[in-house]
């Protein structure tokens, strides 16, 4: 029945992936840094200007940027006329341009001794000059921490007014937003596949509540039904091979949760309860699902084995929503609805519940970065919905900068093939 289930609309807005066989779930501790390494960045150079062409400072910043949010790096810019201080490294590099061909030969020497850390080139074209910074940025972050940076990556999310709601694709740091929908209808939910090229979304396009996935980098592809049952077809989250979609479906009533295989369009059905069962998150070996249940009374995070056993609650007395699993696998994220909403995080066994975000204003559906350090969640403390990443520990606060409309359920993608 398609009206009693938008009661599971109103509850979610969001969600992301992973599965496979096996017990509990290995868990990894985030590494936390003592303090950030003060590297110093020089503009990017190039031997002759073209038109259209970024100049050394732009370019520049768009590289110390992407270090200062890797929050791994205190950074000073030559052009800021910042003194390089204390300084353990300096960032430098050279863009050549021919036609519309690009190459940045980008270099890190120690200071003082100015001795090669790294050097390597990155080649692209004039309209994605941004993403030869953002690959340069992550290797600097993976030279000194042993792990990828996340500036080459996407943020998608959910952009205009009621009505009229887009799905949106963007840089990590909101720039290049390009719509990814255009349909004119709501769209909602979006959630990206483990290999980064596809979107899976809920959408009233057909005028009922169902389930699409669309391929943004490829947009001759046509997007696909992926479930279209009576009732609400929402909550899509994907297994960690991409072979599956967890998702929320009503088709007999009642919302459950259940498993999609992709490729044959085969149903298992995981929840059998006369309670709301949705919002579903895999862990990251896929062993587990987290889920949203208010068997308890009142929505709580629950957790159970892939094939829907081993049923037990995680958290207790709140109203808790949009469970989020860290790609680190410890960490489950969600939100907690107390007068206004907010950010919470609890350890996998159940222990150590705490609060992320304490307002102002109405903060929720997280979405973790693929570093399992970094969180974008949306929040109208400005007095509109607008996106903003933080740091796990709720430090380092920042807003992505998408223009004048609301934005919402933001969901980031994992790296860039």
């Amino acid at each position: 029945m398609r009206s009693a289930s938008l009661l599971v609309l109103a509850l979610l807005l969001a969600a992301p992936p992973a599965r496979a066989q096996g017990s509990r779930d290995v868990t990894i501790d985030i590494t936390k840094q003592a303090g950030r390494i003060h590297i110093h960045c020089d503009a990017l150079t190039t031997p002759d200007r073209s038109p259209g062409e970024p100049t050394p400072d732009q370019a520049g910043a768009v590289l110390a940027n992407d270090l200062e949010q890797s929050a791994v790096f205190a950074v000073s810019r030559a052009w800021a006329a910042q003194d390089p201080g204390e300084a353990q490294a300096v960032v430098g590099g050279v863009w050549k341009v021919s036609g519309r061909k690009v190459t940045l030969a980008g270099e890190v020497r120690d200071l003082p001794g100015r001795r090669p850390i790294l050097s390597r080139q990155y080649r692209g074209t004039l309209d994605n000059w941004r993403t030869l910074a953002h690959q340069f940025s992550d290797d600097i972050v993976l030279q000194f921490t042993g792990e990828p940076g996340i500036a080459d990556t996407k943020i998608a999310y959910v952009g205009g007014r009621p009505g009229a709601k887009e799905i949106i694709v963007a840089d990590y740091d909101g720039a290049g937003a390009v719509p990814a929908t255009r349909n004119g209808s709501i769209n909602l939910m979006p959630v990206w596949s483990p290999d980064a090229r596809s979107i899976a979304f809920t959408s009233f396009m057909n005028g009922y509540p169902d389930l699409f996935r669309m391929f943004p980098f490829e947009p001759q592809r046509p997007v696909q039904t992926l479930a279209a049952f009576a009732g609400i077809n929402s909550s899509p989250a994907w297994s960690p091979d991409g072979r599956f979609l967890a998702l929320t479906l009503s088709m007999h009533g009642n919302p459950e949760i259940y498993v999609l295989t992709v490729a044959t369009g085969k149903l298992e059905r995981l929840t059998r309860h006369a309670s709301i069962d949705t919002e579903p998150v895999w862990s990251p070996t896929g062993r587990q699902i987290a889920f949203v249940s208010d068997r308890a009374g009142q929505p709580r995070i629950h957790v159970m084995d892939a094939d829907g056993t081993n049923v037990r609650q995680l958290t207790s007395s709140g109203f808790h929503t949009q469970p989020r699993w860290s790609p680190k696998g410890n960490i489950i994220v969600y939100t907690q609805r107390q007068g206004t909403h907010d950010l919470w995080a609890i350890d996998v066994s159940g222990a150590n519940p705490r609060p992320l975000t304490a307002g102002p204003g109405d903060n929720q559906g997280a979405s973790w970065a693929p570093d399992g350090r970094h969180l974008a969640f949306q929040s109208n403390r400005s007095g509109r919905w607008q996106l903003y990443v933080m740091l796990l520990d709720g430090s380092s606060l920042t807003q992505i900068p998408l223009g004048v409309s609301d934005a919402t359920s933001p969901t980031w993608s994992p790296r860039l093939p």
